[in-house]
């Protein structure tokens, strides 16, 4: 029997709790330090998770299949946030996005939630606080698939 991961102890139910086989998680960022935390995390419930430095490295990742959770930077090297979920508005069953920001304040949660977003980290990422938006987005995702309907649905830009 594998040894427990940091990321699923029994403080952490939230993540375990998911069928791990229905489960592709996305996480853009320029930072190798959080793109290595979310492979740890990804890793020790069992799901896959594809990683992207770019927008554009990310869009292409977005046609490899059902991705639940989007877990993006909030500036990104080419584009931002926005950016991305302008996109996943364009997916049936779109992944939902949790932007990750070193600013983050009521006035930015107040826009990723008003836009579409499913949630605001702030940097430096806590264990608990990621796992906790990472497992009610994949949940949320899952149970949207489950039962066909849309419980969630991202906000439409009009970017100029």
């Amino acid at each position: 029997m594998p040894a427990k991961g940091l990321f699923t102890s029994d403080r952490l139910p939230s993540i375990a709790r998911i069928d791990s086989q229905a489960v592709i998680g996305l996480a853009i960022s320029p930072f190798e330090e959080d793109l290595s935390f979310f492979r740890r995390m990804f890793d020790d419930a069992g799901w896959k998770l594809l990683t992207a430095r770019t927008r554009r490295e990310a869009v292409a990742d977005l046609s490899h299949g059902p991705i639940a959770v989007v877990v993006c930077e909030h500036h990104l090297i080419d584009g931002n946030w926005k950016d991305v979920l302008s996109h996943l508005a364009s997916i049936l069953n779109p992944p939902r996005l949790i932007v990750v920001s070193h600013r983050s304040d009521d006035e930015l949660w107040t826009e990723v939630l008003n836009m579409g977003g499913f949630d605001l980290l702030s940097a430096p990422l806590q264990e608990v606080e990621v796992v906790h938006a990472v497992g009610l987005a994949v949940f949320d995702w899952v149970e949207e698939k489950r039962l066909g309907q849309v419980l969630w649905q991202p906000g439409h830009l009009a970017l100029t």
